[in-house]
């Protein structure tokens, strides 16, 4: 699916974004419209290299080379499950084929155990080691590296667009089994994001 044009966050200092950034606990869902925003704000390419093979581009996130070989997806399992992964370099929203749908409940429990009254939808950044081998000898730290980054990024873009957001103590390795993605997958970190309560 295109997404909408991507509307800026409402005119605010860095400095009381800085301030009023806070992992929140409690939370409700966010329409998908809303948090796809955010996301494409905070990781959609505002350059790019000319006929480059690794489709290098300049985001707001720093990331190693340029590669940005962590990709976001979306995991909403209210009613039935949907994985689907935001293609930055498009500005499309991709629904993914689920074929173990266990895996994800397991996801779900495990986020409904950590943050009992939150109602959100969850992203889960998942590294692509491949990416980054062809320009590096240690491709796994970069990646965990990455993910740190963009994590940052979108917290503080969160922040900005009044959104909730909180770090989980888990990777998402499931959602990578609930899809079966390829072994060069990694997951690199999961968090919950929604609207404020």
């Amino acid at each position: 699916m295109s997404c909408p044009v991507v509307v800026p966050p409402p005119p605010e200092t860095f400095a009381a974004v800085l301030e009023a950034r806070r992992s929140r606990r409690r939370m409700r869902r966010a329409p998908l419209r809303q948090l796809i925003n955010m996301l494409a704000y905070a990781t959609a390419p505002r350059g790019r290299l000319e006929g480059d093979v690794f489709l290098r581009s300049r985001r707001p996130g720093p990331t190693a080379g340029a590669f940005h070989p962590i990709e976001t997806v979306l995991v909403d399992w209210r009613g039935h499950p949907r994985v689907m992964r935001y293609d930055a370099l498009s500005h499309r929203l991709e629904l993914l084929a689920v074929s173990n749908v266990e895996p994800l409940r397991n996801f779900a429990r495990a986020c409904a155990d950590m943050l009992p009254e939150a109602q959100g939808t969850a992203l889960v950044f998942i590294g692509h080691e491949a990416r980054v081998t062809a320009a590096y000898e240690d491709p796994a730290s970069l990646l965990w590296r990455d993910s740190g980054a963009l994590s940052q990024t979108l917290f503080l873009a969160a922040t900005a667009f009044g959104l909730a957001f909180c770090p989980l103590d888990i990777l998402g390795r499931e959602v990578i089994q609930a899809i079966g993605l390829p072994r060069d997958a990694v997951a690199t970190g999961a968090v919950l994001l929604g609207r404020q309560r």
